[in-house]
């Protein structure tokens, strides 16, 4: 029978240390940069040895993507329960999906620099970054097709509006986060839902 310590067993404990893990990975990207979060920094920042690393992780570039992957299903499931839990009409709906995601990226510039600074210039992540992106894009065709429905373009239609508004907005948050334009959330939320409406909904 497996060993208990402090009264969790060996898979838990390697799940709170992978978390740990993760956790330190996030912090150092999103602030440092991914070139500068080494597998040293991010075990100095989670309290752990590199053999507690490489129980989770097989290098720096796994963890990197894993960040990333982690921070897409965040996204995701963020715009997912504000379309289940939001009433109103189909507008009203998208408007709070896209205000949900803007927050989170925004009201944390970690997880806004990981997602548009840091998807793009890390070159372990210019990979990773061309699957989140279908993933998204993906997620954007079904969630036109559910609010829409009969009133939704094509899937091929649907396919190339999520990656114009996914591109729009990355834009729009980088401008956000460095400053370059003096824009507020409903800045964004206000173009993203006029692209989401203007793409995906035949009048």
């Amino acid at each position: 029978m497996p060993r208990s310590y402090g009264g969790q067993g060996a898979d838990s404990r390697i799940s709170a240390r992978r978390s740990a893990l993760l956790a330190a990975g996030r912090e150092l990207m999103g602030t440092v940069g991914t070139d500068r979060t080494t597998m040293t920094a991010v075990c100095a920042a989670a309290g752990l040895t590199e053999r507690y690393f490489y129980e989770s992780f097989s290098g720096k570039a796994d963890l990197v993507v894993a960040v990333v992957d982690a921070l897409a299903d965040e996204v995701r499931d963020t715009a997912r329960r504000a379309l289940e839990t939001t009433e109103g009409s189909e507008i009203e709906r998208v408007r709070a999906a896209l205000t949900a995601v803007v927050t989170l990226l925004l009201d944390d510039p970690r997880k806004g620099r990981i997602a548009v600074v840091e998807s793009i210039a890390s070159a372990e992540l210019r990979v990773q970054r061309h699957r989140t992106l279908a993933g998204v894009v993906d997620f954007v065709s079904a969630a036109a097709l559910t609010i829409w429905g009969p009133r939704a373009v094509v899937e091929s239609q649907r396919q190339l509006a999520g990656m114009m508004l996914v591109g729009a907005c990355t834009e729009l948050l980088l401008a956000r986060l460095e400053g370059t334009r003096d824009l507020e959330i409903d800045d964004i939320v206000d173009a993203a839902t006029a692209l989401f409406v203007a793409t995906t909904r035949r009048d």
